[in-house]
């Protein structure tokens, strides 16, 4: 997504996240190759995939993805995202739940 306000690492931890262990073979390789092309380490990979993070600020994303509501999104906010944060990392939690065919 152009002009993303969210960080590469972040986003992808999000989508680990989501797809958890249960994820096709093909795509866990490309968000293994994905991880490994940013940095990302495979003990970061494993916690996103249980959703969380060792940095707090993923950790609270991965939070609000996977439980988008009022009290989570509440939380990101006193956290320090943005509504704008907020609201983009719901809209990839919604197009990741619901994958176009």
């Amino acid at each position: 997504m152009a002009g993303s306000s969210i960080d590469p690492r972040v986003r992808l931890s999000i989508e680990l996240a989501l797809t958890g262990t249960g994820a096709s073979p093909s795509l866990l390789a490309r968000q293994e190759e994905a991880g490994r092309a940013i940095g990302m380490t495979g003990a970061e990979m494993d916690v996103a995939r249980r959703g969380s993070s060792f940095d707090f600020s993923a950790s609270i994303a991965v939070s609000l993805a996977l439980n988008a509501c009022r009290e989570t999104r509440q939380r990101a906010l006193r956290a320090g995202l943005s509504e704008e944060t907020c609201a983009e990392i719901e809209r990839i939690a919604r197009a990741i739940r619901t994958p176009t065919t």
